[in-house]
């Protein structure tokens, strides 16, 4: 290994272990004091703040940069985003065959006739409506057929807007006061994007907080794509993974795409235009260790 992709490797580890002890304080903090508590500190800790989004802004440009050096490289997480909201949104065929499935599972204990064509989403031609969560420096900036709303808690560049997403509240349109989104629109987005979030948040209750308030924002047939690191085998953590897919299912949403990549696991929640759907599938579906909840393997140390 030459001295540059050495030197490369040393700065990707050191920002990793700044993000890494943030998230371990955070929840045991939150394990100590309680989850409103801690969190409260840790929105006053400007300078740790200021030092988690520099370091998550360094390291993304690490990942998005090493495309072959497998000790740095997870497959581009903003690439896979853009690549399946493409296919989804923009390609029919993927589009209305995820309706026409979610509408077969309907028929045998729905009355779908209900839903009329006025409200079935058409396909896309024009920009989808985007929030990013936890955005940092807003990645998908460029793209021209997304409208983008960032989000992050202490941006890192200036076309993030700034805000505590477990403290928005959703309402007919988004508020900013003094430069902090305090209000987002309900059934707005078309796509809400948690990539690397659920991590950051320290308790639970407050992840599945999170996803509840996601499905609130998104249209009917909308999508929340959660992006998770994980550089396990598949098999792993797949309890977790299918406690999340049976926890969303409850609240309305419908898993639609998985994919365990090198270091990432990517997944796409659709909300169900017939809510009874996912809500049925995840009855059917749920086992005796399963809750809900959303827990994630750190949660155990």
């Amino acid at each position: 290994m030459d001295k540059c992709a050495n030197d490369s490797k040393e700065e990707h580890l050191r920002l990793a272990s700044i993000i890494k002890d943030c998230h371990d304080k955070l929840r045991s903090q939150s394990k100590l004091k309680g989850m409103k508590e801690a969190w409260s500190e840790h929105l006053q800790n400007t300078a740790l703040l200021k030092q988690y989004s520099t370091s998550m802004h360094r390291l993304a440009s690490i990942w998005e940069a090493n495309t072959t050096n497998p000790n740095l490289y997870a497959r581009s997480r903003v690439k896979w985003i853009i690549d399946y909201c493409n296919s989804y949104f923009f390609t029919n065929k993927v589009f209305l065959e995820k309706r026409d499935r979610e509408q077969r599972l309907a028929a045998s204990y729905t009355d779908i006739s209900t839903f009329g064509a006025s409200e079935l989403r058409k396909c896309f031609t024009n920009s989808v409506n985007v929030l990013d969560v936890g955005s940092c420096f807003n990645p998908f900036v460029g793209e021209s057929n997304f409208n983008v709303t960032a989000i992050d808690l202490c941006p890192a560049t200036i076309d993030v807007l700034k805000g505590d997403f477990l403290k928005i509240m959703v309402d007919k349109k988004i508020i900013v006061e003094d430069g902090e989104v305090l209000r987002l629109p309900c059934e707005y987005y078309d796509c809400v994007i948690f990539s690397l979030l659920l991590e950051y948040i320290p308790s639970p209750e407050e992840r599945l907080h999170c996803c509840q308030k996601a499905y609130e924002l998104l249209q009917a047939e909308g999508i929340l794509i959660i992006i998770t690191p994980d550089s396990q085998h598949v098999g792993k953590n797949a309890k977790l993974m299918k406690n999340w897919r049976y926890t969303l299912g409850t609240l309305g949403f419908y898993r639609i795409c998985f994919e365990k990549l090198a270091h990432i696991t990517c997944m796409v929640f659709r909300k169900s235009l017939i809510p009874a759907v996912a809500q049925r599938w995840a009855e059917l579906h749920r086992e005796d260790y399963m809750s809900k909840t959303i827990n994630i393997p750190q949660d155990k140390v």
